[in-house]
């Protein structure tokens, strides 16, 4: 689609107290969207204040980005938890962004689960527990998942609800050749150049050529970036210049 938007979004507030993961002010003037820490595998009340600020002072999108309570393993590791546990989690952090959100005078764009939770949500009891949660204190916004949508347990029943999905792409990311991200613990230098040629592909071709030389389908419009990668800066600039060079420019899908 020649000249429409196309989004990059990306995890900020992902700090603790005086420890700081990534460079928030230099990512956030170059993004369209940003999934926000709520507490459990990152962020703290004042990070969060002071992040949704920084969004809006760069009129940049703002959705929460809810973890499992895992400070220690940066929500990145697997946790056997109840459907009422999930269900409590969800709605404590993203009611404790929305607190934020209120005060800041921003509306909460979309919610998108962190790392591990992604696995624990291919239980379909957990799924529905998630769904329910969303829905309550969020409703009508949509979830941020990874693009092509619908096979996955949490993504069809979203569908099946009527809440709205969003499929996104990880450029920076390696995949499985069944389409399923491959998580990683640390993050590692991407090269920019390699990123740039993943974003022009998905934007001309709707695919995504893995490392394998395995072709997936990715008709998505919006990629994220991971804010903990050592040149992040460079990543994200090589993905302003596919946008660009492929003829679409960069917006937030809230406000598509």
């Amino acid at each position: 689609m020649s000249g429409g938007k196309f989004d990059i979004n990306c995890d900020l507030g992902e700090g603790f107290g005086n420890w700081r993961l990534a460079d928030d002010n230099g990512i956030m003037p170059l993004i369209s969207t940003a999934n926000l820490a709520c507490g459990f595998h990152a962020g703290d009340p004042v990070i969060m204040r002071n992040t949704v600020n920084l969004a809006r002072e760069f009129n940049v999108a703002v959705g929460a980005h809810p973890g499992l309570p895992d400070l220690l393993g940066f929500g990145r590791r697997p946790m056997a938890i109840s459907p009422n546990d999930l269900h409590a989690y969800l709605v404590y952090q993203i009611g404790a962004l929305q607190g934020f959100l209120t005060e800041a005078g921003v509306a909460m764009s979309h919610v998108k689960p962190h790392g591990a939770m992604f696995y624990v949500l291919r239980d379909r009891a957990l799924a529905e527990a998630a769904v329910d949660a969303i829905a309550a204190v969020a409703p009508g916004l949509p979830i941020i998942l990874a693009g092509p949508t619908g096979k996955e347990v949490f993504s069809s029943t979203a569908v099946a609800r009527g809440v709205p999905v969003w499929p996104e792409a990880y450029p920076d990311l390696e995949y499985e050749d069944d389409g399923s991200v491959i998580v990683e613990r640390h993050k590692k230098p991407v090269d920019a150049n390699l990123v740039y040629r993943r974003v022009a592909e998905i934007i001309t071709h709707k695919t995504l050529t893995i490392r394998s030389g395995k072709v997936l389908p990715m008709d998505v419009d919006s990629v994220c970036v991971h804010s903990d990668g050592p040149n992040v800066l460079a990543v994200i600039n090589a993905a302003r210049k596919a946008i660009t060079d492929c003829g679409r420019s960069l917006g937030s899908l809230a406000r598509i």
